[in-house]
Formats: structure tokens, C-alpha cells, sequence
């Protein structure tokens, strides 16, 4: 292994389990990595959760250089072009009088582009941020890619995994980052630069983190003995089709998908496992499929 092929190899002992293991996914060191020209912490507030309809009504960018320290910022209300749904205002508190005066996106667009610029976007949830935002660049004729991305949800799922929270809240109440203003764009953006701050003391490139989904599953549903729930026991069956324990007829194999619960969790009864035992089952169903893609290749 070459040294541009290292990652962190970091420890973690969670809140529930045995003992310290690997990190739930992959991220490379400071020093490994090309050092990014900056860092554009970006926040906004929006109309709903879906960028194909929904609408930009607060934003704000902090822009650092590569070590973190603050180089400009930008925060500002923004006029969308349809009414702002109550249930928006309840989470952001801001309503239609607020943006009254505001500028629409258009209006600020290249403000925004100029901290952007080839800067690492940072974001709490940041394919969230990152689809609004570009989809309001789209309405109003531009186009913008991000030269890397870090997000600092991921980020912080990676290195603490079993910790109860991973809202912005919980993890600046954690490390003793003041957060002013929650679900307020400026506010959560200064919050998320503390965080970013965090990770770049301790050497990690944020811009590297690959979280392991099913890895970090397995971390967090660990002693876990609550009931699986519906959407779960489905996602059983699901794969089960997948790795080809199915019936003539194409239905699933019912006694082969209990066949198997029996033999991973030592119970017939799929609908009674925990949250732990199903992660197990769901690891055995990925193993099997696994097994079965070099075959299946072979006859295409």
C-alpha cells in the first residue's frame, strides 16, 4: 500500500457493544490528500424538501481557506416565487412578511458563486444543500459542480457511530460548539464550521469520508433488542429475492427466508426480531448476493 493509499485507522469503542473496532467506512488523512484551494460552509433554508419544486428562502455561505480560518461570509433572505407553506415557517420561523422584501435568488446568485468558487463545499446533510442550490442555480441560467464535497453528518456518523444523535444540535451540544439560531442558515453554518474545524484539527481530510451505510447500521443496531419494524421485515423479503430464494413461480421462498432466520438469529419467526438480530440477516442476504454476481456475469 502506497502512502497516497492510507486511510485514518482510528478506533472507536460505541456506546453499546464489546469493544473497539474498525470505523464504519473509509477517510484519508490531511497530509495524504491534495490540500483544497477553501472550504465553503453552506446553509439554506427552503420552502419544502423537494429541489425539483421547492425554493431557496435563506441562505449563507462562510468561506475558509484550507486551514480553516474564516476568509469571508455571506447570509441572506431570499424571495421565493411561491408562498412559503406553514409548515416550512414552523421549522425556520420564516414566513412570507419576512421574505417580502427580500431579493430573489437571482439577485444574489453570483454573490454566492463567488464564494463557492473552488472551494470544497461543506454542509450538514449535504446532498440535501447541495440539490437545492444548484437546482436555484439552474432556474435562473447557471450551473455549478463542486469540486469535492464534505459532509459533516457523514463525517461525524463515521467517527461516532453509536452516538444517539447526529443532528447538528447534538453534535455541537457534544463537543461545546455554540449553536445560535438552530434551522437558521447563518447560525447552522457557523455550527457546521466549528465542526469542520473539529475534523481538520484532527487531521481529517472531510472531503474523504466514505460512510459504509450497512456498516454503520451494524454499529448502531448493536444490543438494539427493539421489535424490527414493518419497513425492515420487508427489506428481508427484498433481498431474499435478490440472492435467489425464490419459488418457481417467482414468489419468494417463504421456508427458505425462515430457513435462513433460523440459522443467523436461531428464531422462525422473522416479524419478532430485534433490530440487532435483523441487521445479522440482512448481512447473511448481502453475502449470498454477493455470491451470486460472479455466476450470473458469467451466463449474460
Amino acid at each position: 500500500m502506497s502512502p497516497s493509499d492510507t486511510v485514518v485507522q482510528l478506533e472507536l469503542v460505541p456506546e453499546r457493544g464489546p469493544g473497539p473496532e474498525a470505523l464504519p467506512g473509509r477517510v484519508r488523512r490531511r497530509g495524504e490528500v491534495p490540500a483544497p484551494a477553501a472550504y465553503a460552509v453552506f446553509d439554506c433554508e427552503t420552502t419544502g424538501t423537494d429541489p425539483a419544486t421547492d425554493e431557496i428562502v435563506s441562505l449563507a455561505v462562510v468561506r475558509l481557506d484550507g486551514d480553516g480560518s474564516e476568509a469571508a461570509r455571506f447570509a441572506s433572505l431570499v424571495r421565493p416565487s411561491q408562498p412559503i407553506p406553514a409548515e416550512a415557517s414552523a421549522v425556520h420561523g420564516i414566513d412570507d412578511q419576512d421574505v417580502a422584501g427580500a431579493p430573489f435568488f437571482g439577485a444574489i446568485a453570483g454573490r454566492v458563486l463567488e464564494l463557492l468558487d473552488g472551494a470544497v463545499l461543506v454542509a450538514h446533510n449535504a446532498a440535501f444543500d447541495l440539490a437545492m442550490l444548484q437546482q436555484a442555480l439552474r432556474r435562473v441560467g447557471l450551473r455549478y459542480e463542486p469540486p469535492a464535497v464534505a459532509c459533516t453528518l457523514e463525517a461525524f456518523r463515521l467517527l461516532e457511530p453509536a452516538a444517539a444523535s447526529h443532528r447538528l444540535e447534538a453534535i455541537c451540544e457534544r463537543h461545546g460548539i455554540a449553536l445560535d439560531g438552530a434551522h437558521e442558515a447563518l447560525g447552522d453554518v457557523l455550527a457546521t464550521t466549528g465542526l469542520l474545524r473539529i475534523l481538520l484539527a484532527r487531521g481529517i481530510a472531510p472531503e474523504t469520508v466514505e460512510l459504509d451505510d450497512a456498516a454503520y447500521m451494524r454499529v448502531r443496531s448493536r444490543g438494539d433488542t427493539r421489535r424490527v419494524s414493518e419497513p425492515q421485515v420487508r427489506r428481508v423479503f427484498g433481498l431474499a429475492r435478490s440472492a435467489g430464494l425464490v419459488l418457481p413461480d417467482g414468489n419468494v421462498d417463504r421456508d427458505a427466508v425462515v430457513a435462513l432466520v433460523v440459522r443467523v438469529a436461531g428464531t422462525p419467526d422473522v416479524d419478532s426480531l430485534t433490530r440487532e438480530q435483523v441487521q445479522d440477516v440482512y448481512d447473511e442476504l448481502e453475502r449470498l448476493i454477493a455470491r451470486q454476481r460472479p455466476a450470473r456475469a458469467a451466463s449474460a
